[in-house]
């Protein structure tokens, strides 16, 4: 049986290294917790620059710059016949020690995580590699992934 999605979502993804780690946030929706690069849904008209500026104010209250597209994951999910693009740019803060959890309440908590805490983490889309691969050379060699979107 072939699954039918609904719709294509774009989800741009931001990148923040700070000490040899990078920055996740906690999701949780009902009982189930996962953790994500900050970064959300794609406006109807907005840029992924702009996107970015505004998910990262709302998720960690902290203004950002956003640099270079990394990489792009495509995932898929089973139990929400859902398409997600996410474009994964990196970004700056001059302002790491002001990061506080936002107004979007399906964040409930966010840390800087080294390379090795990968393995094992839940984290949506699956991009734990390319995450390690960035913290150890500070680049993915792959432009293009194709992931699962862990339902």
């Amino acid at each position: 049986m072939t699954t039918t999605l609904e719709y294509t979502r774009v989800r741009v993804a931001g990148v923040l290294k700070y000490r040899d780690k990078l920055l996740l946030v906690q999701h949780r929706k009902g009982s189930k917790s996962y953790w994500l690069l900050p970064g959300g849904g794609v406006l109807l008209g907005e840029t992924l620059r702009a996107c970015l500026e505004r998910e990262f104010e709302e998720e960690l209250s902290i203004r950002i710059e956003v640099g270079e597209l990394l990489f792009v994951a495509e995932a898929s999910s089973n139990t929400r016949n859902e398409h997600i693009l996410q474009p994964t740019f990196t970004v700056s803060t001059g302002r790491v020690e002001a990061i506080r959890v936002g107004s979007d309440e399906r964040v409930v908590n966010y840390d800087f995580f080294q390379g090795d805490a990968f393995p094992g983490m839940l984290i949506y889309p699956d991009i734990g590699d390319e995450l390690r691969e960035y913290l150890r050379t500070g680049r993915v060699a792959r432009k293009y992934v194709q992931k699962k979107w862990l339902d």
